[in-house]
């Protein structure tokens, strides 16, 4: 059973030298409002379909904190019935931590943001404006840009003419890209962090060329009244042997000089037995690569989102995190960032892939045990003929983008911590049918209302994944919530108001990040590199 503890106590907790998962159960929305710097945001709502990927080891100690609204009360009862034992809730939740005098942070990605503030104090690297790189390309002098997120992000807007290196494949194909060193190299991003890490792998690599960053990247590039190139196709080739070759010498030199560890096969193993510490395994080459065969249990992290955004990939701060590709490039260029960020026991792994036993196909998902619900199942041909005699209410209780992407028509969206007093607060006499992307989440919601739930409340077998395999057409659109949009995070230049005033304060925000964290007393960065 969960203890409740102060958030002094919860703070003693991450400053120990003992693994630790501190767990945020609100939605991002409410997360995003402020939260505490080394909190991962685990939804209670989707809390079951995560946790094991981000805390596997059921021994771990889980801080579990929400808004003072004792949820995670509720939170915590639900890990134990998952076998989770050293649990214990922060009491008063985010209210009694400020309370406490510890600090809040706003927005998403805080830690990494601010690791990018910590590599520009201390990496010092050389920044060009929209309007001298604009000034540049315009000139016909040899530059090239090279932008440093993963293609999704790249094809939606991107410097015209530059070339998406996302990541540590910037290092691995570089002499390809850029064969001349007196071609003048920038690095961007959408505002700062990567195309920071993006720029000083490359002079930690010792490259020759001129390294510049763009200075806040394509938010800055559109303040600048310049127009962006989309849906852009280039994408670099397999790097060459003599790229690829040039690249494994720089890997090793920046490992050596940053003083990272690199570990063998059998160290792994030896690591997967020991029941007392937790070992993430983390393979950060591209999809089509692993899918053709990765070390069996190990998790995709490609194009540098496990430095971006860690909380999707891992939850226990302290542990020991492999990070493996086929060449070491990617994984040491990884390895550099993460292990100066702070994050626990940084390693390379050498010739994983050549020595470990290896799977095909998509990333492993933990079998996950659904909790018994009284509400029966309908199949896609049962709810049609349902449909046929009277009205149905259907609720969507998967995420809210994915029912904005497609859902049942005429279904509502409801989140679902907010279904039960939907269902209480509203009288209806038409069944009601709960649904989600593949079914999963609405039999979760309905285990959740069991002691709610009258005989004419059904899961639609399959979800919305069934009935779009039936051959049945999806509704588009944001329409129809029955509850707020909680799980939905509007980056900056989404938001309401102006949005040209929104984007300037979020870098303003940047900018002074670093400070406030250091203020706060709970920076975890660690300098490796730079001299001071």
């Amino acid at each position: 059973m969960a203890h409740l503890i102060s958030a002094s106590k919860a703070a003693e907790m991450l400053a120990d030298e003992d693994e630790v998962a501190f767990l945020d159960i609100r939605e991002i929305v409410p997360f995003g409002a402020g939260h505490p710097l080394l909190a991962t945001n685990l939804p209670l709502s989707r809390m079951e379909l995560s946790i094991s990927k981000l805390v596997p080891r059921r021994t771990t100690r889980i801080v579990l904190t929400d808004s003072g609204d004792a949820t995670a009360v509720q939170a915590a009862e639900r890990l134990e019935h998952l076998g989770y034992a050293n649990l214990a809730v922060s009491e008063g939740g985010t209210l009694a931590w400020e309370e406490a005098g510890f600090k809040l942070f706003p927005e998403i990605e805080v830690p990494t943001k601010g690791f990018g503030a910590f590599a520009r104090r201390f990496g010092r690297p050389t920044f060009i404006s929209p309007q001298e790189l604009d000034r540049a390309l315009r000139s016909g002098e040899d530059w090239i840009v090279l932008d440093s997120r993963p293609p999704d992000e790249y094809r939606k807007g991107n410097i015209p003419g530059s070339i998406d290196a996302p990541g540590a494949d910037v290092l691995r194909c570089f002499d390809d890209l850029v064969p001349d060193a007196s071609t003048n190299v920038v690095v961007n991003c959408m505002s700062a962090t990567r195309g920071i890490l993006g720029g000083l792998s490359l002079r930690a690599a010792g490259v020759l060329n001129a390294v510049y960053v763009l200075h806040h990247g394509t938010r800055g590039w559109l303040l600048d009244g310049l127009d962006l190139e989309t849906n852009a196709s280039r994408f670099p080739k397999p790097a060459s042997s003599a790229a690829l070759n040039n690249a494994k010498a720089r890997a090793t030199r920046m490992a050596d000089n940053a003083g990272l560890m690199r570990i063998d096969t059998a160290t792994l193993e030896r690591w997967h037995r020991d029941q007392h510490r937790t070992t993430y395994v983390f393979d950060v080459r591209s999809e089509a690569e692993y899918m053709a065969g990765h070390l069996i249990g190990s998790v995709n992290a490609p194009y540098g989102t496990i430095v971006m955004s860690p909380d999707r990939f891992f939850a226990t701060l302290k542990a020991r995190i492999v990070l493996v590709d086929d060449d070491t490039v990617r994984a040491t260029v990884t390895a550099l960032w993460l292990a100066q960020m702070g994050w626990g026991e940084v390693v390379i792994l050498v010739d994983g892939l050549r020595e470990g036993a290896l799977e095909t196909g998509s990333e492993p998902i933990s079998p996950m045990d659904l909790p018994r619900t009284l509400a029966r199942e309908l199949s896609i041909r049962e709810l049609k003929a349902l449909q046929q005699v009277q009205a149905v209410r259907i609720i969507d209780v998967g995420t809210s983008d994915r029912y904005v992407d497609g859902h049942i028509p005429g279904a509502m969206w409801c989140s679902r911590v907010a279904l039960g007093r939907l269902l209480q607060e509203e009288t209806h006499n038409s069944p009601t049918v709960l649904t989600s992307e593949d079914g999963v989440l609405a039999q979760l919601a309905a285990s959740d209302l069991d002691g709610l739930l009258a005989p004419s409340v059904f899961t639609l077998t399959g979800g919305n994944t069934a009935w779009r395999e039936a051959g049945l057409a999806l509704a588009r659109g944001a329409e129809h919530f029955a509850s707020p949009r909680d799980d939905h995070w509007l980056a900056s230049s989404e938001r309401p108001g102006d949005t040209r005033q929104n984007v300037l304060d979020y870098l303003a925000w940047e900018e002074t990040l670093l400070d406030d964290i250091e203020q706060s007393g709970a920076s975890p960065y660690r300098n490796l590199m730079w001299a001071t």
